[in-house]
């Protein structure tokens, strides 16, 4: 990641905002992952819980298969070995498409030993049917049992805004070269009308959403924001050409630690 919003993902450059697609289903989905295509998104990331592959699969399949990263992520009921191939089976024959290029574990299953799930999840990846993988929703104790494990993977998925990180885990995962998304950054819409993000996004001439994008993207993280409306969509994938002072950044910084998660907690970790 750079400060330009670039992704390098084997040597491809792909915009450093990605594209999310919770709780967009049906008609819906395709056409705001259509529209996201057309607006120059490639990073799109979906999951097995959204019930939505048939549309975002067929909406980027319409813009070209090539052009896209698709993300996709088991939920814990599947995440017995039997249960993950049968997943991404499903997941593929519903998004029509040969491979993904990233598989994630959705949320720790903690009756299940992770190294099952994820020795599952390397077999298919070894079988050419996944590219790279990765955790979402974990903390640092999860993460060091997985390289105690040896399974290579390369994205780790977290809530992170400017009212909300887990610096230890970003330090953690960047200190060994394992790449950040970014669920919820703008805060389900709280970040538009933050009156902090308001008042720096003014200096620059920018949105409040465009200042909490480009704070995530300046600490070296992948933003998956998602939206319904076409200008929206192209104001959050406007972060390349300026950047946040230092100032700026340890502001939000000051904040985003003392702020809390708010769908996992450290005990469930």
């Amino acid at each position: 990641m750079s400060h330009r919003a670039i992704c390098q993902i084997e040597g491809i450059s792909y915009p450093a905002v990605g594209f999310g697609t919770y709780l967009l289903t049906e008609e819906e989905a395709f056409l705001a992952v259509k529209q996201a295509g057309e607006l120059g998104y490639r990073i799109f990331d979906t999951a097995t819980f959204y019930r939505n592959f048939e549309p975002v699969g067929r909406a980027l399949r319409q813009r070209g298969r090539e052009k896209a990263y698709v993300i996709s992520k088991v939920w814990p009921d599947s995440q017995h070995d039997p249960l993950v191939k049968k997943d991404l089976e499903t997941t593929l024959r519903e998004l029509r498409m040969d491979r993904l290029d990233a598989y994630l574990i959705h949320w720790p299953n903690h009756t299940i030993a992770i190294e099952e799930t994820l020795g599952a999840m390397d077999a298919l990846r070894k079988e050419g049917k996944v590219r790279h993988l990765g955790l979402s929703n974990v903390t640092v104790a999860h993460l060091t049992r997985v390289v105690e494990c040896g399974i290579p993977f390369t994205w780790v998925q977290v809530e992170m805004h400017p009212h909300f990180c887990d610096f230890a885990l970003l330090e953690w995962c960047q200190a060994r070269g394992i790449a950040v998304q970014a669920w919820a950054p703008l805060g389900r819409g709280q970040m538009s009308v933050d009156p902090d993000l308001v008042a720096i996004g003014k200096k620059y001439g920018k949105t409040a959403s465009q200042v909490a994008l480009k704070w995530i993207v300046q600490n070296g993280c992948l933003p998956l924001p998602c939206s319904r409306n076409p200008m929206h969509m192209a104001s959050n994938l406007a972060v390349a050409d300026w950047l946040l002072v230092e100032e700026d950044m340890q502001r939000i910084r000051m904040r985003a630690q003392q702020g809390a998660r708010t769908r996992i907690s450290l005990e469930r970790g």
